[in-house]
């Protein structure tokens, strides 16, 4: 134990005096040399500097009064030293209510073995005392000790180690309100969580940061999720299910609305709902214990471990979304939970909120469970498609017998058939991800699909046209998402990813237009041909009658496109430089 420790210490400087004077008794008859020592720059101890500066009376004071000194002036140490102001604004009595003993372990909890600089403190560490709990020490703006404490001048540097003089007298856990850490611990049915809070480095966070709001699984909630899972977790997913189950500030019972959403300190969304005095979270957790107040936030127990959306397949993080209930209902009631469950596949669903459901209610009704079914596949695609692989417009193929639908992706907005807006975006999970959208898809059998003027929608028109058979210029670009120099021969002609063009050939009868890859083999082409010429999510179109090609540049030709070129004719060929 420290105690034991110390007292050895003690023992130690006890004995040396007596040694001391031995060796001066056997020394004495030498008598003086005659010749005087050079004067040196005197250097002082822990001790010795701390009575220098003359702010640390009263610490000086209890450590004579403990017999520690010795301890101060021998051993090398950092101490972080309140000053006697810091001491005068503790309540009156306290310290005189003390025991020697208490007292002993209050100046040891300011105290840390070796020397430890101000610039050698991490932006956020723990770090062990003399007393043997654990202070948490910050750098990020000067240095704080337990999330309140400043070291108000650090680096006072003695022989022995070093001195931050602070603003407050740091409590043990016996003389402070219980934190977070301390409520759990008392409260005796959270010793799982409490490990694994320790073992993601999260102890003294939860202790004396916050305020935070815990939502606290109980020992049988994370039995029930597997002992084995939560030991196999890397340490940043340990991490980041722990914050999830944590809120900034406090958030009592009473304060719920019927239902909330909380961004949690990982940074994903919990879903609240209130209603009877019963409290849920994310569907499933139910809080069984209510508003443990702590010295630094709140606790509420929770029945099951919440989990983050990265570990929940589509329909797990669909179900924990109070917003999506009734489409929930209806994969489950059609048998498709099973499918969009599957963990060896890939999907992105397109989610209509309970609100997109209510407006469509009357026709829905009607619905017989095929055409439900044919309505519910009509929103999902069979891969992952997050916002960010989005390019201006595409056409993607669903579930529902290959039918197509319209993505188009505009100053971070996307919409979906020219009339469904994506609110929240990116809901990602182990097999693929989900986009929350504001109304409900209908497929072209019950009178909805593309729009005609969205399916026909062109983006830019380009006029391109020959000068004799040894280059292409531009002669005219008309819309958005295409650029190149006009009238210049061969120039590189520059396109957006997504978007959907045509090429106006005016010299198509001797000159016809194709697009290559970068190993000259034909994608595209207005006389046809190409590798991908019947690639769907391309819809490439050839006007036999003028020679024009209209195409989508997206997914497997826009990855591939490098050239564009004449048939008949080598030199004229120009670089396509996809954006």
């Amino acid at each position: 134990m420290k105690m034991s420790k110390l007292l050895k210490r003690l023992f130690l400087y006890a004995t040396i005096p007596l040694l001391t004077l031995s060796l001066i008794t056997a020394c004495s008859d030498d008598g003086p040399t005659g010749i005087e020592p050079p004067e040196e720059e005197e250097e002082l101890n822990i001790v010795e500097t701390a009575e220098e500066s003359g702010n640390f009376t009263v610490l000086l004071s209890a450590a004579a009064d403990l017999g520690l000194v010795d301890v101060l002036a021998n051993e090398e140490l950092t101490v972080f030293a309140p000053t006697d102001d810091a001491f005068a604004a503790l309540p009156d009595g306290l310290l005189e209510s003390l025991t020697d003993e208490q007292l002993t372990e209050i100046i040891l909890y300011h105290l840390l073995a070796g020397t430890v600089l101000s610039n050698q403190i991490d932006v956020q560490q723990d770090a062990e005392t003399e007393q043997g709990e654990r202070i948490l020490l910050q750098s990020d703006s000067g240095v704080t000790i337990n999330g309140s404490t400043s070291v108000i001048s650090a680096d006072i540097v003695a022989t022995n180690g070093v001195i931050h003089a602070i603003d407050e007298v740091l409590l043990p856990s016996a003389f402070r309100e219980p934190g977070i850490i301390e409520e759990a611990e008392a409260a005796g049915e959270f010793s799982i969580l409490l490990d694994a809070i320790e073992d993601a480095g999260l102890t003294t966070t939860l202790q004396f940061l916050g305020p935070f709001t815990v939502f606290a699984p109980s020992d049988d909630a994370f039995s029930e999720l597997g002992l084995e899972l939560v030991q196999s977790l890397t340490d940043e997913q340990l991490t980041d299910i722990l914050t999830y189950h944590v809120l900034n500030g406090e958030v009592a019972s009473g304060d719920l609305q019927p239902t909330q959403t909380a961004t949690a300190l990982n940074g994903g969304d919990l879903f609240i709902t209130a209603e009877n005095g019963e409290v849920t979270v994310n569907a499933s957790a139910s809080v069984f214990l209510v508003d443990v107040n702590a010295e630094n936030g709140i606790i509420h127990a929770v029945d099951r471990v919440l989990l983050p959306d990265a570990f929940g397949n589509i329909v797990d993080n669909a179900i924990k979304r109070y917003d999506l209930t009734t489409l929930v209902d209806l994969v489950v009631a059609q048998d498709l939970a099973g499918t969009l469950s599957d963990e060896n596949d890939e999907f992105t669903v397109f989610a209509p909120t309970n609100s997109a459901f209510e407006e469509i209610s009357d026709v829905l009704g009607t619905l017989d469970d095929q055409q439900i079914t044919n309505t519910l596949l009509y929103h999902v695609v069979n891969a992952a498609v997050e916002s960010g692989d989005l390019g201006a417009s595409q056409t993607v193929v669903t579930l529902n017998d290959g039918e197509e639908i319209l993505i188009e992706a505009s100053n971070g907005t996307v919409t979906i058939n020219g009339e469904s807006t994506v609110e929240v975006a990116d809901v990602v999970g182990t097999n693929g991800v989900i986009h929350i959208i504001d109304t409900v898809l209908i497929p072209e059998e019950l009178g909805g699909g593309i729009p005609e003027d969205e399916a026909d929608q062109i983006d830019a028109t380009i006029t391109i046209n020959n000068v004799g058979s040894s280059a292409w210029v531009f002669e005219e670009i008309d819309g958005e998402g295409a650029s190149a120099d006009l009238n210049v021969e061969n120039t590189p002609l520059s396109l957006e990813e997504g978007r959907r063009y045509t090429i106006v050939n005016l010299g198509a009868g001797a000159h016809p237009f194709q697009l290559r890859d970068s190993g000259g083999d034909v994608l595209i082409a207005a006389q046809g041909g190409g590798s991908l010429q019947d690639y769907e999510p391309a819809d490439v179109e050839v006007n036999s009658t003028d020679g024009s090609i209209t195409f989508t540049l997206t997914g497997n030709l826009a990855d591939a496109v490098a050239t564009y070129n004449c048939a008949p004719h080598a030199a004229m060929e120009g670089d396509v430089i996809v954006l």
